[in-house]
């Protein structure tokens, strides 16, 4: 993978987080929080690292305290190679956590070795087509596939207002909302986001609606978030896939392994 070791593909991949604008941050020298209250889901413990092994539990019940006091009813550890001590997940179990989430962690090169773009090829979707999300009733949309599909709780009426804030000002200060809908039969039909860290483009939130699977919606998702990203920079486009459902297609569609990851889940 040229430069794009394993070791600095991780690296790029634990400094990801998802940080609702409603959240509650809180970063210390062992792991970082993103607490928003009322909501187990969007609870998620970061870059979990105690290299002493006989102070791990003791900051596991740590974290449960300070998302207790901060409006939290559950957490989600996210679990890479990079996660100390080694037997954490173990330790998760006998706190009561269980796991939520199997993905893979996978990586396309935008650039080849001499500089020249290359993207992924999918089959063309017949009837399909995608947009940036640019409207308030779009960027609805966005959210309401993300119900539809994964299952997504829907935010309060505080938190909607907060994210349709950030919307409008990331549109208004960069020009890209750095979201996307696939649209066919003039229905919105699956979703995907992009999120642009210097050189790493970090696609999330991807999916299609049930009924409309196996028509290219994804393959297009995907192709499309891949050329905004180049044309901005980027150097290469990160998932984290699920291992039974996105992963097996992005791997036929030559996206190289990095490793896996494990999210761990407790609600209280």
């Amino acid at each position: 993978m040229g430069r794009w070791t394993r070791e600095r593909i991780w690296e790029a991949f634990d400094a990801w987080r998802w940080i609702p604008p409603s959240a509650q941050r809180v970063v210390t020298e062992e792991y970082e929080l993103a607490v928003t209250a009322g909501s187990y889901a969007l609870t998620y413990v970061y870059g979990f690292r105690v290299d002493d092994p006989g102070r791990a539990d003791e900051r596991i019940l740590a974290v449960r305290k300070q998302i207790e006091a901060l409006g939290g009813t559950g957490a989600r550890f996210q679990l890479t190679p990079r996660s100390r001590p080694s037997d954490l997940g173990e330790r998760l179990e006998r706190h009561g956590y269980r796991t939520a989430e199997d993905a893979d962690v996978l990586v396309w090169e935008l650039r080849d070795g001499e500089g020249k773009i290359r993207l992924p090829e999918f089959p063309p979707g017949a009837g399909v087509s995608v947009r940036e999300v640019r409207s308030d009733p779009e960027y609805e949309a966005f959210g309401d596939l993300g119900t539809a599909i994964f299952g997504d709780p829907s935010p309060s009426e505080d938190s909607r207002a907060r994210f349709l804030a950030a919307f409008h000002r990331t549109l208004e200060r960069d020009g890209h909302s750095d979201r996307f809908l696939a649209v066919a039969d003039g229905a919105f039909i699956g979703r995907g986001g992009l999120e642009i860290a210097g050189p790493v483009a970090r696609l999330w939130g991807s999916g299609v609606l049930a009924a409309h699977r196996r028509r290219g919606a994804y393959g297009a998702l995907v192709r499309a978030r891949c050329e905004a990203a180049v044309a901005r920079g980027a150097e290469i486009a990160l998932v984290t896939a699920r291992v039974g459902t996105s992963g097996p297609i992005l791997k036929r569609h030559g996206f190289e392994p990095v490793g896996s990851i494990r999210v761990y889940e407790a609600r209280w």
